[in-house]
């Protein structure tokens, strides 16, 4: 009797024992397995661990953030053709420090500024904005911030005049991050504006606090025109800020670059770009 008791105690026993180093087993296993998930994302917190696996995501992990694909080019100073048709992808063409347009290209539907309301003769967009930037104009004036455009479309030679200036005045440095070489400025392409207060002049950062400047930033998007170079963005947009300078690419595509809080050259390459 007592033999059958002994041998039942050490079945049991056995039978613990097994147990025991079965989830001893598993428990890394699991983790291991747990570790290899998420391999588009990046987990918002890591957690260190002793264990010869890779670093487990803690709860934090169902915040996770995708990786962004393409990565941004970086602002190099380049004089590569941009990638596409700057005629017909008006609203999606990246003409930067690296991306540069012909000397030729000249829009083939250029209109005087005076067809959206304002008294300039002489400087012209193309005819696809006139509409929205007649309404912006008068939304502006409605909301007690009027604007006028000071300068509009620049053909490849007065954006030469204007570059070699800036180089005799500031030096090269200075110029590269204010002034655009030709072939490189947005004003190429027909859709881009320069605008200030009426009856200011002088192109200054200052205009970004005036009722004008802020309006324009706040609510620009809503008629299909974006800062090109907001503040704090030189690093996306390769130039300093310019308050003044703005670009229309469309209400939707305006809208979208407006919600992403990028820069439009950031949303553009990364988000936008034409297939």
């Amino acid at each position: 009797m007592k033999a059958v008791v002994v041998g039942t105690v050490t079945a049991v026993v056995s039978v613990l024992v097994g147990v025991g180093l079965l989830l001893s087993w598993a428990s890394p296993q699991t983790s291991a397995t747990n570790a290899q998930g998420g391999v588009d994302f990046e987990p918002a917190v890591q957690v260190t661990t002793t264990s010869t696996t890779r670093p487990v995501p803690t709860t934090a992990a169902a915040e996770l953030r995708p990786v962004r694909q393409p990565p941004l080019p970086p602002c190099a100073a380049g004089d590569e053709p941009v990638t596409v048709d700057a005629e017909q992808h008006w609203d999606r063409v990246v003409v930067d420090t690296t991306y540069r347009l012909g000397d030729r290209f000249v829009p083939s539907d250029l209109r005087p500024v005076s067809e959206a309301g304002f008294g300039n003769t002489d400087d012209y967009v193309r005819a696809v904005m006139i509409p929205d930037l007649a309404a912006m104009r008068d939304a502006a004036r409605a909301a007690g911030a009027p604007f006028h455009v000071v300068s509009a479309f620049r053909d490849y030679g007065y954006q030469q005049s204007l570059w070699d200036a800036s180089v005799a005045a500031n030096g090269i440095e200075v110029a590269t991050a204010r002034t655009a070489r030709p072939g490189h400025s947005e004003h190429q392409l027909g859709t881009t504006i320069d605008i200030l207060d009426p009856g200011s002049t002088e192109l200054t950062t200052a205009f970004g606090g005036t009722a004008a400047g802020r309006w324009v930033a706040e609510h620009g998007h809503e008629f299909g025109f974006v800062l090109s170079y907001p503040d704090g963005e030189s690093s996306t947009t390769c130039y300093d800020y310019e308050p003044w300078h703005v670009r229309y690419v469309g209400r939707d595509v305006a809208t979208r670059i407006h919600e992403s809080g990028m820069s439009p050259r950031e949303y553009l390459l990364t988000e936008g770009a034409v297939e």
